[in-house]
């Protein structure tokens, strides 16, 4: 999965006056991080590898996406599926020694915290997603209540508190590039499978 903040820049890359709600869409379902095997069932990753796709469609059928957040939400599914199959997949593959995921979670986030700290919105954008009326997101997924609090109040002080240098691995560039090519897939995704959707 890509970081945090990566979930983000493409929700304001697809959506830059979004609301609230969307980018809580775009972030929540990585709240429950600490659980592992639930965290893997809402990613798909509990599926077939050629059934994850299908999967996230099927999903998507069933979600409400004149809603922001849920919108949001297919959006942060949508991503996953591509970082993970692009940049994770090539990282790991390039990777030499037996530290693979720890050494990957430490360069993304050196990546999500370089992508808050390069845009003027992000700021504001984390101190108004810090603390939200629960009304915003109305729990599509059922995620636990003091997850997503906890989960939100981490992200503001990451984000807005810490200055990382740029990761050698998943550079400014490599995460620009992504994330405007992830979000032109996703408008042909919405396109192909969800063709009543309003994006903008």
């Amino acid at each position: 999965m890509p970081a945090t903040m990566m979930h983000v820049l493409a929700g304001h890359t697809l959506r830059p006056n979004g609301s609230d709600s969307f980018f809580l869409g775009c972030i929540l379902p990585d709240c429950v991080d600490a659980h592992r095997e639930l965290k893997d069932h809402l990613h798909f990753r509990d599926v077939p590898a050629e059934e994850r796709l299908p999967a996230l469609i099927r999903f998507g059928h069933g979600l409400d996406l004149t809603r922001d957040f849920d919108l949001g939400v297919l959006l942060h599914f949508y991503l996953d599926y591509l970082w993970d199959n692009g940049p994770q997949a090539d990282h790991r593959r390039s990777y030499k020694g037996d530290l693979w995921f720890r050494d990957y979670r430490q360069e993304l986030s050196k990546a999500g915290n370089r992508g808050a700290t390069r845009m003027p919105w992000a700021a504001p954008l984390w101190a108004r997603l810090r603390a939200p009326d629960p009304s915003l997101y109305e729990n599509t997924l059922s995620l636990p209540e003091d997850e997503i609090q906890s989960f939100l109040e981490f992200n503001y002080n990451f984000h807005t508190g810490v200055s990382l240098p740029e990761s050698p691995v998943f550079t400014d560039a490599l995460v620009d590039s992504f994330t405007l090519d992830a979000v032109e897939k996703f408008r042909g995704f919405m396109a192909l499978h969800f063709p009543d959707a309003h994006l903008s």
